[in-house]
């Protein structure tokens, strides 16, 4: 093992102790045995070890006792407690005093093993951290809202500044989960508009008779069960800001009329003749591609360009992986705080591990990750076993894919750099040889880091 583990193996029942010193030792751990909790005390104080595993019931100082008393040793090791009347109440019990985990005899030695190998990291991870105060628990969450500092995210920083000092409409495309909805609200809260009201309407959740009315409102009498009037969100938002996701669902129909009220600033109501004004703001959001709508006719081209006054495209999260750590630290902070627990910080494996993992969900699907994580975790740090398996085999399986287009990709440059070394670095004959056009080639060369001249 890369850093010396020490273990205390604490059991009045000396079959156990040594079969458990047997098995611990085989795996590199140096293991010292107490026969009783008294004997486990006077060892504790008299050297340290990083791992301490009783057994909970035994004569005067029962494993809960050694567990509380381990809390005065520096440094504090990680306790498995183990039983073998194994029950609900003892759990909770052991958990709630800070135990690493809690087993239950007769267990399995592979399981055994696997607890006391994630008790050392967990261990390690704790020795290996500074004693300052995390900065993750520093963090104001008010202040967190958008988080990252990757190139894309940055770019997306500035045209959102420029966007709150404008009144103009603006068209916010990603994928599902990127965070259409936060960018559009930090818009708002740092626009002049700020003080009035912000409203969000997912578009693709109303049917057509629904969403009109609303966003536009209705009189009493203008459709069943239309038993009083109704005001729109047009009007009730004001001056302040309507935010429209999912718009690239908004029907035909409906599109004329959300033409006319970012045209002329006025709409009428469901059943009314009266024209009313509007100074609201629109922000809108979609993860469609407007633009192949417009093609197909789907969607009205002069209301995209209406809409895309200024246009922000999110990246998706798998582009900007970078962001990944300040991303997690903030997810801890939020639901370390949400289910009272002290989970500080992600082991280098796990950040590994969601650094491979494609994100198909995005920044939504790496939160629910993370809450689940946290919820069902119970050390301070966070390991690849805790999150979904199936995120596991899927970051193997895109690991797979990676090597074997790197190897692809090798293959190609190699019969590139045959061809140039045959044709005497010739690049029209080359370009020929190859079944590509010069440009092509360059590129290819440039990609691969090949100089298209002799070094002879």
């Amino acid at each position: 093992m890369s850093v010396h583990a020490q273990i205390l193996i604490v059991d009045d029942d000396e079959v156990t102790r040594r079969l458990l010193r047997e098995v611990l030792q085989k795996e590199g751990y140096s293991v010292e045995l107490a026969d009783s909790g008294e004997a486990a005390l006077k060892l504790m104080y008299a050297q340290k070890f990083s791992i301490i595993l009783s057994d909970i019931r035994m004569a005067e100082c029962s494993g809960i006792s050694v567990l509380l008393e381990s809390k005065k040793c520096q440094p504090e090791p990680a306790v498995i407690l183990m039983t073998g009347f194994g029950s609900l109440e003892g759990a909770i019990e052991a958990i709630q005093q800070g135990a690493f985990d809690y087993v239950s005899k007769p267990f399995k030695m592979n399981d055994l093993k696997l607890i006391v190998s994630r008790a050392f990291k967990h261990w390690n991870s704790l020795q290996m951290r500074s004693s300052a105060p995390s900065p993750l628990m520093q963090l104001d969450l008010r202040q967190k809202a958008i988080i990252g500092k990757s190139p894309k995210i940055v770019e997306v920083y500035k045209i959102l500044a420029r966007a709150a000092l404008s009144s103009s409409t603006v068209l916010i495309v990603g994928e599902s989960g990127t965070g259409k909805e936060l960018i559009a609200r930090a818009i708002h809260d740092n626009s002049i508009r700020k003080k009035e009201r912000f409203i969000a309407l997912n578009c693709g959740a109303l049917s057509e008779n629904l969403l009109e009315s609303e966003l536009f409102g209705h009189v009493k009498g203008s459709f069943t069960g239309a038993l009083s009037d109704k005001k729109g969100l047009f009007e009730y938002a004001e001056a302040g800001t309507l935010f429209l996701d999912e718009v690239g669902d908004v029907s035909p129909a409906l599109q004329v009329k959300l033409l006319r009220v970012l045209q002329e600033e006025e709409f009428r109501p469901v059943g009314s003749n009266q024209t009313k004004k509007s100074c609201t703001r629109v922000i809108a959001a979609t993860h469609r591609d407007l633009e192949s709508l417009v093609r197909q006719g789907k969607f009205r081209e002069d209301l995209y360009y209406r809409l895309k006054v200024i246009s922000i495209e999110l990246p998706p999260l798998r582009e900007r992986v970078e962001d990944l750590p300040d991303l997690v630290e903030y997810f801890l902070l939020k639901y370390s705080k949400k289910n009272q627990k002290m989970v500080s910080h992600i082991s280098s494996d796990a950040m590994a591990l969601l650094k491979m993992y494609s994100w198909p969900g995005n920044i939504r699907e790496l939160e629910h990750a993370v809450e689940s994580a946290v919820a069902m975790s119970n050390t301070s740090v966070l390991f690849p076993e805790d999150f979904p398996h199936e995120m596991s085999k899927a970051s193997r399986d895109r690991q797979t894919q990676l090597n074997a287009q790197s190897s692809l990709e090798q293959l190609e440059r190699q019969h590139i750099l045959k061809v140039l070394e045959e044709t005497r670095f010739n690049k029209s004959k080359a370009s020929e040889l190859l079944g590509i056009d010069r440009a092509t080639l360059y590129r290819k060369a440039l990609r691969y880091g090949i100089e298209l001249r002799s070094r002879v």
